[in-house]
């Protein structure tokens, strides 16, 4: 030890230098492997680089497949505009036609079960297509109604994992039909996800179910989920790519699709799959819902902000022409005495930290400039006046025992009839038809009849028989309120039972006949009923947990 003693007494200097030349050979190392990240990182949004590092190639059943790194993402507008260029140089570099069509697999990266499909015919005409698999029913859409030469769509509807008998079949204006058939094998899908789902067709309606396709939202994964659509004999159709967010819904607006591909970002996509606009929701990350509003042109969307001790409590609004992000709505500044009355409790929030989520607003839907909400939490449905400019509380439709201890009392609007109110409800959404007076409407929901509140723990239930637990419960309801706000009441015109579904649900009055769509996560199913409450068919899936929301679209943005 002596000597070693001494061999540092007498080499310090020389060590020292060299502890200095070691941690700066360290940080030169450091900092390179930083710059390289950066230039790996810049290359890979790079048009030019991304251009060589990209390419179309034709497989052996002459279908055209993207040829890239993993690495590249499609979620980028260099990336979707880089693939817009190879397609159109594939374009011009042949005659196209119903025999030897340009066909290309998911040349965008946003449908893993699409193709790109691309000819010109001699002559106008409408263009059908069937999709014909071994064990599955067939799939048959009309692309167009209009007669034209030029054939440029997104195909949809292939089976994953299988052989698919794709065939086209021409039209002309005299009735003349010409078609072709070709034999794509379609790539399976990486989620487990059911390829078809088990059916129960219902007993007491005669009642048929609508056109169109259930699109399947926040499955098993919830914030790392893609969109799945369904046909109504249950078999898979179309993946929608996501990136690390479930979506909340989709969006449709002439030939445009838009929906929520990150917790903080927002797609529009064309009808060929192109991703043609990104908006950023900069401090704010979403969650649960977003609406249109068509007059003003923007989303309407429920945010947690960044940084805030709260969450599942602000309004932001995006408008679509310019990207800007505005926060319209905080809770705490309308419902202060609730939010003063929240106990926190023991344990993470459902995002894995310690903010408060006091009041857990879980939809929203637009009444002209004025919004209604659903508040999950306090199993109450809060209408919010002049949302934009100059936002209040018009009223509360809840139990009277909710408001106990609060000055807010005098919102409550009053009850028609001995009904049992809603409790944890989802998806509340506003109807209205020419049969109703003004001043009314109707207020549609998920009535999970689930007695979840965390930060209301000694909150007495007895005023909702029946009601249950995260885990366990009789059943859920559809419940269609008429709100008349002339005489300051609302009462239960429409109510029936379903799957039983403690949170993550969502119920849909479809336009076009009255069917209903219902979403019962926690049950791992959804279904169609016809206007009277009876079943048509439901649709049974496998879940490791849940699918957070169903809904059903046309997709006419597709096939119109």
């Amino acid at each position: 030890m002596k000597k070693i003693g001494q061999f540092f007494k007498t080499n310090w200097k020389k060590l020292l230098v060299l502890i200095v030349v070691i941690a700066v050979i360290a940080g030169i190392v450091y900092l390179g492997f930083r710059a390289y990240d950066k230039y790996k990182d810049n290359l890979l949004n790079d048009p030019s680089w991304l251009s060589q590092n990209i390419s179309l190639e034709k497989n052996s059943e002459g279908v055209y497949e993207v040829k890239k790194d993993e690495k590249i993402s499609i979620f980028t507008i260099n990336y979707q505009d880089v693939i817009e260029k190879k397609i159109e140089e594939l374009k011009d570099q042949a005659d196209y036609s119903l025999d030897s069509p340009l066909i290309i697999y998911n040349p965008y990266g946003t449908g893993n079960l699409s193709y790109y499909i691309y000819y010109t015919s001699d002559n106008d005409s409408k263009l059908d297509y069937t999709i014909k698999t071994d064990g599955y029913s067939d799939f048959k859409e009309t692309l167009t109604s209009d007669l034209n030469k030029t054939k440029e769509y997104q195909l949809i509807g292939f089976v994953p994992g299988e052989v698919n008998t794709l065939t086209l079949i021409e039209t002309g204006s005299n009735g003349d039909e010409k078609e072709k058939s070709y034999t794509i094998t379609t790539p399976k899908i990486t989620g487990d996800i059911d390829s078809k789902l088990e059916v129960v067709d219902g007993n007491e309606s005669a009642d048929e179910l609508t056109d169109g396709l259930y699109a399947v939202l926040g499955h098993d994964k919830n914030y790392n989920s893609n969109i799945y659509l369904y046909d109504n004999e249950g078999v898979l159709r179309e993946e929608f790519v996501l990136d690390s967010y479930r979506a909340d819904r989709i969006i449709f607006d002439g030939n445009y699709m838009y929906y929520a591909y990150n917790k903080k970002g927002i797609v529009k996509v064309n009808k060929f799959g192109k991703i043609e606009k990104f908006y950023d929701l900069g401090n704010y990350t979403m969650h649960h819902d977003m609406v249109y509003d068509e007059d003003n042109n923007r989303f309407v969307i429920l945010v947690n902000e960044n940084g805030a001790d709260t969450i599942e409590d602000a309004i932001i609004t995006v408008d679509l022409d310019s990207g800007n992000v505005e926060k319209i709505l905080d809770m705490k500044d309308l419902l202060p005495e609730f939010y003063l009355n929240a106990v926190k409790p023991e344990g993470k929030n459902t995002y894995g930290g310690y903010e408060l989520d006091w009041i857990h607003l879980n939809s929203l839907s637009l009444i002209g400039n004025d919004i209604v909400l659903s508040s999950r939490e306090l199993s109450t449905i809060i209408y919010i006046s002049n949302a934009y400019t100059d936002p209040s509380v018009k009223y509360l439709l809840t139990d009277e025992s909710v408001t106990e201890d609060t000055s807010y009392g005098d919102l409550l609007y009053e009850k028609v009839g001995d009904f049992v109110s809603q409790a944890g409800q989802h998806s509340i959404t506003y109807y209205t038809d020419d049969d109703l007076d003004d001043g009314e409407y109707y207020l549609y929901m998920f009535n999970n009849n689930y007695q979840g509140a965390r930060t209301r723990p000694n909150f007495d239930w007895s005023n909702y028989p029946g009601i249950g637990t995260y885990n366990e419960g009789e059943t859920s309801y559809f419940y269609q309120y008429k709100v008349n706000e002339n005489d300051k009441t609302y009462e239960l015109v429409k109510s029936f039972s379903i799957p039983y579904s403690s949170i993550v649900s969502d119920v849909e009055i479809l336009d076009d006949d009255g069917n209903i769509v219902v979403g019962s996560g926690k049950d791992n199913s959804f279904g169609e009923y016809d206007n009277d409450g009876n079943l048509i068919r439901q649709f049974n899936y496998n879940s490791k947990k849940y699918a957070y929301r169903v809904f059903k679209y046309k997709f006419n943005n597709l096939f119109d």
